[in-house]
């Protein structure tokens, strides 16, 4: 009996009948995707659970607070939207906001693995080409609510503006602003660098737009490039 023969079995003994359904299963060109479907189904699961309980890692020591200021509106209004760098910056999105109600492709292109845990993305990353350091903006008018240094996030700053908004600037390596600050949309606010949460993207900005608490895709808001 040849080296075939041994380890395949004949064609009418138990574990043959056995094994021909799973083999004749796994050659459909459904099964795959389906197993995958099915893989991703359940880490978009994980996440909107995520959602619900509005989780990601905290790790928070604050340097400087603002505690006079309040978060709301003004009798001003808004400013036109600006883009978060500054003007001649070749800079594009990385990474965007994780849309709830998008598709599963969608979803999975926006979020962040950290320590073995999948996290929503809430914002959007904006590199620069090359992935350069530049110099990050304001892009709305407001008072700077806070500036703390994120163990996880790098320096980051809150600012709270009119109509409920507030926005959040992260994976800052300088600052360049104080807490009770007034700034207008353009108005410098420091400088990009790396942080731990999310290492992949590099030097980078990570911008965050919230209205009375709740996040909003920032390129709903952002002019169209």
């Amino acid at each position: 009996m040849d080296e075939k023969q041994q380890l395949d079995p004949k064609p009418d003994t138990p574990q043959a009948q056995n094994r021909g359904p799973v083999r004749k299963w796994l050659s459909k060109r459904w099964v795959y995707p389906a197993m995958y479907l099915g893989a991703a189904a359940v880490v978009i699961g994980v996440i909107y659970a995520r959602i619900e309980n509005n989780s990601t890692p905290t790790s928070v020591t604050t340097t400087e607070t603002n505690q006079t200021s309040q978060t709301g509106t003004t009798s001003n209004g808004l400013q036109p939207w600006v883009w978060p760098y500054a003007q001649g910056t070749d800079a594009t999105v990385t990474m965007g906001f994780f849309p709830v109600h998008g598709s599963m492709k969608q979803q999975a292109a926006a979020v962040v693995e950290y320590d073995n845990t999948f996290y929503p993305h809430k914002g959007i990353d904006i590199r620069a080409a090359g992935g350069r350091q530049f110099t990050v903006v304001s892009a709305q008018r407001g008072t700077v609510e806070s500036v703390t240094n994120q163990p996880l996030y790098g320096y980051e700053v809150v600012v709270s503006s009119p109509d409920g908004y507030t926005e959040t600037y992260q994976s800052l390596g300088s600052v360049d602003v104080k807490p009770g600050e007034s700034i207008a949309a353009g108005d410098t606010i420091g400088t990009t660098s790396t942080n731990l949460f999310e290492q992949n993207q590099g030097n980078h900005l990570y911008f965050q737009v919230n209205q009375n608490g709740q996040p909003v895709d920032p390129q709903s808001l952002l002019p169209k490039q």
